[in-house]
This record gives structure tokens, sequence and C-alpha cells, in this order.
């Protein structure tokens, strides 16, 4: 049976892929800050995902377990808009999105070697912002594009020994980070005029992808940036 590990999971975007890869009979083990609503996690840990103890005690569920497939999901993110953007919000950015799915991806690494771990993956979440400019949060931005160079470098030194890495950058998707746009009327309509697919992202839609990057139906793809925006990238004309 394989075993997923998903950061970030108590709510919004984590709490679907958790729940969706609980749907794949994966065994899930949540972490957060917080315990989620639902008690439909093999096992939950509470903790900040920047701790290393909290790393190394997630890890030693999946050493105990005796499972030999391994997914990690790098979801666990915050955005901190500010102008100008202060050292303080560009730190702590840096070491949730970015810093942290480091330590957790390269401690996965080294149990790939411990386990001798023959399937299994690590996905990354992105962000629209690792394609396009957005205002007022550098941080946030840099954190994200920092993330596809992880992917690519992770895919590069893993893939020989049949662990995939993959990036799912998601657009408009309705969880407590979009929270406030989501609701404002004309912020929510001006975002979906750049939709071709006319409706903000459920949590779900990562979760089917997510699901998708964690089974065999994935098993020959590595190295990639999915974008799931409902067409927002490639919306050339927003006038119509």
């Amino acid at each position: 049976m394989a075993f997923s590990i998903v950061t970030g999971s108590a709510s919004g975007n984590g709490f679907a892929i958790a729940q969706s890869l609980k749907n794949d009979t994966h065994k899930v083990l949540g972490v957060d800050l917080k315990k989620p609503d639902t008690d439909n996690f093999d096992n939950f840990i509470i903790g900040d995902v920047t701790s290393k103890e909290i790393i190394i005690k997630t890890f030693n569920f999946f050493l105990e377990s005796g499972e030999n497939e391994l997914y990690l999901v790098n979801n666990a993110g915050i955005t901190k808009p500010s102008f100008p953007h202060n050292e303080k919000d560009w730190d702590k950015t840096i070491d949730i999105n970015l810093k942290a799915p480091f330590l957790w991806s390269n401690y996965f690494l080294e149990n790939v070697f411990k386990k001798n771990i023959k399937k299994g993956g690590i996905i990354f979440i992105g962000s629209l912002a690792t394609k396009m400019g957005f205002p007022q949060n550098p941080s946030y931005q840099a954190s994200k594009c920092g993330l596809v160079g992880l992917t690519q470098s992770f895919a590069y030194d893993l893939g020989k020994y049949g662990i995939r890495v993959n990036c799912i950058s998601p657009g408009y998707i309705k969880t407590n980070m979009t929270k406030k746009s989501y609701e404002d009327k004309s912020l929510n309509s001006a975002r979906q005029k750049h939709m071709l697919i006319k409706r903000w992202g459920d949590p779900e839609d990562i979760a089917n992808v997510i699901s998708f990057f964690c089974s065999d139906k994935s098993s020959y793809i590595t190295g990639t940036n999915i974008t799931v925006d409902g067409g927002w990238s490639i919306n050339g004309l927003t006038d119509n």
C-alpha cells in the first residue's frame, strides 16, 4: 500500500489532497499547525513544517509502517503581500514556502537510500507566480519560482531510483488564502474575466491532479510543472 505525507493538510487544498489520496487507498499522514475537523487520516501530526524535529517524527511514521511506496506532497505555504516588502515577511515566506519543501524533500532523498524505495514521488505546489508577475509580493513570487528549480533538481537526482518529482501550479482556487478576493464581487469578477473556464477552481481540482501524480497513470512523467488554472495563463484577451 502506498504511504502519503501531505503538509498543510488541515484545510483547503491540502485537506482535499489528503482525502483524495485516502480515497485512493493510500495511508495518509497529515501535518499542519492545527488539527483538521475530521479524523479521516491514518495519522496526523501537529507542528511547524519548518521544524526538523517534525520532519524526523513524520518520516519515522513511514519507516515504522513497513511500506515501501512513498509520496510526499509539499503543500504548506503562506503569502504575505506588502509594499514595500519588509525583510521579516521575506524570511518567513521563504522559510515556509521554499526552505521547508527543500528540507522535507532532502529527508525523503535520504530515506530513499535507507529504505531502498523503488516507487514513489515528490510533488511541489507552485502558483501562477511561477509563470508570470504579480504585484507587491516578491517573496511569494521568488519562493514559488524556486520550487520549479527544486522540482527539476530532485527529478534529475531521483529519477534513476524510480522516484518521480513534479510541480502543480494552481490558479485561483477557493480557499482561505483567496477568500478575500473571492467574496469581493468586483475582485471576483476581475479574476474570473481571465479564466477561459468561467469558474474559480475548487480544491478538488488540485487534488485530482495530485492523485494522478501519485499513481501509475503518471509513471513516465517527471520534472514537470503542470498549470491548473482554468486557462488563466494562456488567455490573450480579457475584454470580451
